[in-house]
């Protein structure tokens, strides 16, 4: 659970749903695994590569961890967000080319296209609930 600090300082950085991606993709790259972390809602599900599912802090962080040791860098070509009428609810897709390198010394080089879902805060932040790095691509890739 983010500490007072940490909400602050979201507070300040997470003012609309595009945030919520940019941010968090600063945070993987620049290794800030707590931050990395807070933008998601407590009981929010995160999806592997593989279309299964991670419930909690707990495996996000875990997932998390294992990207920040990949040193990714991101180049992010869009972000669009579309809010619910009420305006507490958005979606986002954001496409992004990712490259890494694996421990073995390999650079990789591949594309996210995000779809997220992300819900408004008391204090007017946003965090997600949904995150699918692959979601837009999903229709098109092969069941594993």
């Amino acid at each position: 659970m983010p500490g007072k600090n940490m909400n602050a300082e979201l507070n300040k950085l997470v003012r609309t749903p595009e945030d919520c991606s940019r941010v968090l993709v600063a945070a993987l790259e620049s290794g800030d695994i707590e931050l990395s972390v807070a933008l998601y809602e407590t009981s929010a599900v995160l999806f592997k590569k593989s279309g299964e599912v991670m419930t909690g802090l707990e495996a996000i962080r875990e997932n998390n961890a294992g990207v920040i040791a990949l040193k990714p860098k991101f180049t992010i070509a869009f972000i669009k967000a579309t809010l619910s009428g009420d305006g507490t609810l958005a979606t986002n897709r954001m496409k992004a080319e990712l490259a890494f390198t694996k421990p073995d010394g390999q650079l990789v080089q591949t594309n996210v296209d995000t779809l997220e879902v992300l819900r408004k805060q008391e204090d007017g932040s946003w965090r997600y609930i949904i995150d699918d790095p692959y979601g837009s691509m999903r229709a098109g890739m092969k069941d594993r």
